[in-house]
């Protein structure tokens, strides 16, 4: 292989060359994102049952629904809602599930047998299975006080813009669409002996689309085209109506006819004050770069705010722009490591070794991102910082290579033979080292969920680097290492070289007093446990405050907007508030990808505040609390910034469950009432329904009879008063506008009033309804929750600054372990507990794999279990380091710190086998095991050393960066290798030294040995 090796040289250069401009080429071209996208494991139904109480969506949409939906075996949870009217469904895909088109597929089969169920007079269901898809652009248009006005502006801007490249779909919010309300006078119908439902047949029969043919004149077709539909609204108004006398009066007589928003009130967005319509644009993910995208959109709106003036279109969130800022800093964070690297590879080595060495950073660089970009990557802050981890350890072989063939040239080898000599000593080992570092992060690469998926890139592209760089340590590297590199006249001691001999005296010396304060050493870090912080996923590090609130269900939306107002003109008297956006009616657009969608809803509302820095967000959020829990007692809300990992509705959720409702209830309002007085835990809420005051109507049904009608009818009046039916469309629009027949009051109706509405029977005679029915006040359920088929509550908090999840259910499970909650109760935990557990269990499932891995290549390696043993001791020694590290920097312990200890498996483990295959060699050449394991420090000292200095210093801009999520990461690795590296070259040789045997000489045959025959 090495002779094939030297005469294929020329060859392997023009590759790596090659490959070097295929990742070159490959940075400038491929997708680039802030953070990876996730499978659409997410859905939302939505089933509409208009007029039904909630009760009643409960038995008869929402529990067939969901024993259709729990059939579909790719279907973890479907939690429900049944609302009045309407019934919501999130259904999510277990998080094995990759192929999630099949998945949604099935879900809508099940969904059409379990229409096949409900009532006749449900209505329209729907399933979106994209709610996860976040837009990359939100513009807001805005220039009147008119929101039809907006809204066609907008229709404007979306059909600009929509064939963009790169673009997957242009959705507007906050728009309107427009009704035309036909106000009936109940007075002017009786007067005149009217029907609403003549009015109807008139209607109807007035606005037909009739085809009238043609005439051919001259050899030309002329169509004929009948003055059938209505072309305004005055000829609406002038639609004659029949009397009973068999004159006609027209509809303006009995009716008022006017065109504007439709009702009831639609979802409002606000942009610093200011109404507008939203126009979000959501970028096809995993093959569009996020920057270009925003330069063409950018582009285009030049010319386009120019034909759309005096309106405006404004950038209500740009996430081009961070996805730039984000990648700009980690570039910068990538070449100051690089330039560190560098800096310390040439105070260890030397000028003449440390360029050796330093050139296979960009060589490993540009080939890695080159492969990278060829299985369909996307540049993203997961990736880069994948890349950031593995500088500092793709340089280990580079410099153990260069180091073993310096020591054979100053020793008076031959170039070629120094070569040959590196390669076949090292290969074996190197392969082993890197091999158990690939098997320490395979259990991150082959683990599923959203956890997963979310730092996927980090193992790809470490496991990726470091394949590269180990190909390229015995090529590429042996090969400039024989040409460039010089023997040295005289070498010399340097302080490495001391350090070294100073080491390896210790360790064959006391080797017994080393371990025993190794061990004394891991149990004083072990015991720092209780002051260090968990943390699932650190909070994000945007300067923005996000408010929802929560009014009481049943509250109108013009409720729930004027309370928006006023909380946001008292946000405006801060000053660390720069800008408002409000949301009324809904959460508005999840412009960041750990924000959830929710359905539209009367009494939900969203602030997005920004402030100056990241550090103005506390004291705003206090400020929120105190504002609201002094000013408007009747809103619920919760006040956090942005988090980070996996999307969730809040970092601590209690679900409770009992067959009994009350007994349920009082549950609930317990462990509400407990977690308020847990510390740590803020905005504490619950969603134990309170019910909403309805008024029934009570139809006598002998009464009723007499005049002709039945309860359906009166039903029909009463919705007709309020909501209004539907008579025609108005189709001279663009879209059709449906015509609306109803009183003027609408859903302003009076109870006085709604009681001398008239209802009329077949022949069109008007019964007043205070003559067949009579009323009553009673208090309906607003909302039923189920989970899985099963009816359940939530209690939910966000986390106060310095509280982990944990330290809010502890206190909380300490409190019910006294007074345990009623025979029957079940209660588990969402948020961050679940997403933790959920994280750890899909690791601990691949966990054997990996573990499998490192154990066959140092079995490989080493052949020995015992040696194996002693490699494995290196991962306890970590956690020497580990856990000061972590407490001292005010790091939190979460999934990024956990990211932090694998990585640094893979490092302590290669350290420990370079070491024992010095001393297996020294063994081999029959020297004595203190002998051996002394002079194995000697030679090692060096490189891990350097290994060591690299893998830190490349980590510490990322140490010391503004960003919340990678910190506590590395510092994981650097406090946890500055411990485990000096344990290692001597506890691992001290160890060695008590209880390795030298080899012992294989006896002869006897015939052998007597020279006979």
């Amino acid at each position: 292989m090495i002779g094939y090796l030297l005469g294929c040289r020329r060859l392997l250069g023009m590759v790596v060359v090659m490959l070097c401009l295929l990742g070159l080429a490959a940075y400038n071209t491929m997708p680039r994102q802030e953070d990876p996208s996730f499978p659409h494991r997410a859905g939302l139904l939505t089933v509409q049952y208009p007029g039904a109480s909630a009760d009643a969506v409960e038995r008869l949409v929402l529990r067939p629904l969901a024993d259709e939906l729990l059939q579909v075996e790719e279907v973890d949870v479907a939690a429900g809602t049944a609302r009045t009217g309407v019934a919501l469904v999130r259904v999510r895909l277990y998080d094995t599930i990759y192929d999630t088109d099949a998945a949604w597929d099935r879900v809508r089969q099940a969904m059409e047998r379990a229409r096949r169920e409900f009532p006749g007079d449900v209505g329209q269901m729907a399933l979106d299975d994209r709610i996860i898809d976040i837009p990359a652009i939100v513009l807001a248009v805005g220039g009147s006080s008119s929101t039809v006005v907006l809204t066609d502006v907008a229709e404007k801007v979306k059909e600009a813009l929509s064939d963009l490249p790169g673009m997957s779909r242009v959705e507007l919010e906050g728009d309107v669409t427009e009704q035309i309300t036909l106000a009936l006078d109940d007075a002017a119908l009786y007067r005149l002996g009217v029907s609403p439902a003549a009015v109807l047949d008139t209607l109807a029969s007035r606005n037909q689309t009739s085809a009238g043919g043609f005439v051919v004149t001259e050899g030309r077709r002329l169509s004929i085209l009948p003055n059938s539909e209505f072309t305004s609204l005055d000829a609406i108004r002038a639609t004659p109506i029949d009397l009973p006398d068999g004159s006609q009066v027209p509809l303006a007589s009995a009716a008022e006819v006017w065109r504007g928003p439709a009702e009831p009130r639609q979802p409002e967005t606000w942009f610093d004050g200011e109404r507008v319509v939203l126009v979000s644009l959501v970028m096809s993910e995993d093959s569009t770069d996020a920057i270009r995208f925003g330069e063409r959109v950018r582009e285009r709106l030049a010319s386009l705010r120019a034909e759309v003036a005096p309106f405006t279109v404004k950038e209500m969130f740009f996430q081009p722009d961070q996805v730039s800022d984000r990648l700009d800093n980690l570039a910068w964070s990538l070449l100051a490591s690089v330039a560190i690297i560098i800096a310390v590879v040439f105070l260890g080595m030397g000028l003449r070794m440390g360029i050796l060495v330093a050139s296979i950073l960009p060589m490993v660089t540009m080939i890695s991102i080159g492969l990278y970009d060829l299985g369909g990557g996307v540049l993203h802050q997961i990736a880069v910082i994948g890349m950031v981890i593995s500088l500092g350890i793709l340089i280990d072989n580079a410099i153990v290579v260069v180091e073993n063939i310096q020591t054979q040239l100053d020793r008076g080898a031959a170039r070629l033979a120094a070569l040959a000599s590196a390669i076949r000593e090292l290969a074996g080992p190197l392969g082993a080292s890197t091999g158990t570092t690939l098997a320490a992060f395979a259990p991150l690469l082959l683990s599923k969920g959203g956890t997963a998926d979310f730092t996927r890139g980090i193992p790809v592209m470490i496991m990726l680097t470091l394949s590269v760089s180990y190909l390229l340590a015995i090529s590429v590297v042996p090969l400039l290492a024989a040409r460039f590199l010089r023997p040295r006249t005289s070498p010399g001691r340097d302080r490495i070289a001391g350090l070294a001999g100073v080491l390896g005296g210790l360790v064959a010396r006391a080797p017994r007093t080393l371990v025993i304060v190794s061990l004394v050493m891991v149990a004083g870090s072990l015991a720092l446990t209780p002051w260090m912080k968990l943390q699932f996923f650190p909070d994000a590090d945007r300067p923005q405050v996000i408010v929802e609130m929560y009014m009481p269900e049943g509250t109108d939306q013009a409720r729930t907007a004027e309370v928006a107002e006023s909380l946001e003109r008292a946000l405006r008297s801060r000053p660390e508030t720069l800008l408002v956006h409000r949301f009324v009616g809904f959460t508005g657009p999840s412009f960041y990808y750990n924000l959830l969608r929710y359905p539209q809803a009367p009494n939900r509302a969203r602030l997005v505040v920004g402030t100056p820095t990241l550090a103005d967000t506390g004291p705003l959020i206090r400020w929120v609390r105190d504002y609201a829990a002094r000013d408007l007692p009747e809103l619920d809300l919760t006040v956090s910034v942005l988090g980070q990992g996996p999307p969730r509705s809040a970092p601590v959720e209690v679900r409770l469950y009992h067959p009994n409702d009350h007994i349920r209830a009082q549950i609930t309002e317990r462990v509400f009432s407990e977690l308020r007085r847990t510390p740590g835990a803020v905005d504490v809420r619950h969603d134990i329904d309170l019910g909403v005051p309805s008024i029934d109507v009570n139809v006598d049904d002998a009464v009723a009879a007499r005049y002709g009608v039945n309860r359906a009818d009166v039903a029909r009046s009463l919705y007709g008063q309020s909501f209004g039916v539907v008579a025609e469309q108005y189709r001279q629009e663009d879209d059709p506008i449906p015509m609306v027949l109803r009183s003027r009051e609408g859903t302003a109706l009076s109870l006085s009033r709604l009681m001398s509405i008239n209802i009329y029977n077949a022949r069109g005679d008007a019964v007043p309804l205070s003559a067949l029915a009579t009323t009553e006040t009673s208090w309906q359920p607003a909302a039923r929750y189920l989970r899985n088929g099963t009816r359940v509550n939530t209690v939910s908090a966000n986390l106060a600054a310095g509280f982990s999840f944990s330290d809010v259910l502890g206190g909380l499970e300490s409190t019910l372990a006294d007074q345990p909650l009623p025979e029957g109760s079940r209660m588990e935990y969402g948020g961050d507990a679940e997403g933790s557990s959920d994280a750890n269990s899909a690791i601990l499932t691949t966990a054997p794999i990996g573990i499998l891995l490192l154990l066959f290549f140092l079995l490989v390696q080493f052949n020995s279990f015992r040696r194996v043993g002693i490699v494995l001791l290196t991962v306890p020694l970590a956690t020497v380091g580990i856990i000061p590290g972590l407490v001292l920097s005010g790091s939190p312990f979460g999934f990024q710190s956990l990211l932090g200890v694998i990585a640094l498996v893979g490092i302590v483990v290669n350290n420990a086998i370079v070491l024992l295959d010095v001393m297996d060699r020294q063994l081999a050449r029959g020297e004595a095991v203190v002998d051996a394991v002394r002079k194995a420090v000697e030679q090692r000292t060096r490189p891990i050393l350097l290994t060591t200095a690299t893998t830190v210093a490349g980590l510490l801009p990322l140490a010391f960066s503004s960003s919340t999520l990678w910190p506590p990461m590395a510092w994981a690795i650097i406090s946890g290798l500055l411990a485990s590296t000096v344990l290692t070259l001597l506890v691992v040789p001290a160890i060695c030294r008590l209880v390795i045997r030298p080899p012992q000489a294989q006896p002869l045959p006897e015939a052998a040995a007597t020279g006979n025959p």
